[in-house]
């Protein structure tokens, strides 16, 4: 089994992989090196906030359920238009969602110290997820909203101006939670160890975060 150290740079060296194929959320780049700065910190598998557009029978299932459309960032009328121009099997529900961190730590010290920083931002929902070595944390808002677009047989349930202040709620709603995003990352600077973890130091610097 791999140590701490080990994992975390692999998971540094993934961190920029996936930002290279363009698969990470670049609106917390600064939050997730922020982490890494952290010596007993690291991340994997975090959302900066997405609108979705879920075909199923609930917008919690997770079995029978198809995102048909997502985007981490916010999103036009017509774009929803388009999905609902198409075929679906269940329900279509448009649906918000906070930002979510999948944080790693070594140790309850480094955990008690995360989840300050992110109550204190705003992420209510954080907890331990497993008990190990490393400690899995994830830290999550209550920002969340979920509306019902469309069924079958029924088809659509609101018109174009219904649609239009649909879209406008979840837009704000969405940038509700990126406001988290920059709470978290002030929580953690306050809370910046004194010695910062050295691979990371030079990409910081690099990026005009420290």
């Amino acid at each position: 089994m791999p140590g701490f150290e080990e994992e975390k740079l692999a998971a540094w060296k993934r961190l920029w992989e996936d930002l290279h194929i363009g698969y990470l959320d670049e609106d917390i780049l600064d939050v997730l090196v922020e982490f890494f700065l952290r010596p007993r910190s690291f991340t994997k598998s975090s959302c900066s906030g997405r609108i979705t557009v879920l075909d199923s029978p609930y917008p919690w299932a997770k079995d029978e359920s198809m995102t048909v459309f997502k985007k981490h960032g916010p999103v036009s009328v017509d774009e929803v238009e388009d999905v609902l121009s198409r075929s679906f099997a269940y329900r279509l529900w448009l649906s918000v969602q906070g930002p979510i961190y999948h944080v790693y730590v070594a140790d309850e010290e480094e955990a008690r110290e995360v989840l300050a920083a992110a109550r204190e931002a705003g992420f209510k929902h954080s907890g331990v997820m497993v008990l190990g070595e490393p400690m899995l944390l994830e830290l999550r808002t209550g920002v969340r909203g979920d509306l019902l677009l469309a069924t079958r047989p029924g088809g659509r349930l609101l018109d174009r101006s219904g649609l239009e202040e649909a879209v406008r709620v979840a837009n704000e709603v969405l940038a509700q939670g990126k406001e988290r995003n920059r709470r978290l990352l002030e929580a953690l600077r306050k809370r910046r160890p004194p010695r910062l973890w050295e691979p990371a130091l030079a990409k910081a610097r690099e990026l005009g975060l420290l």
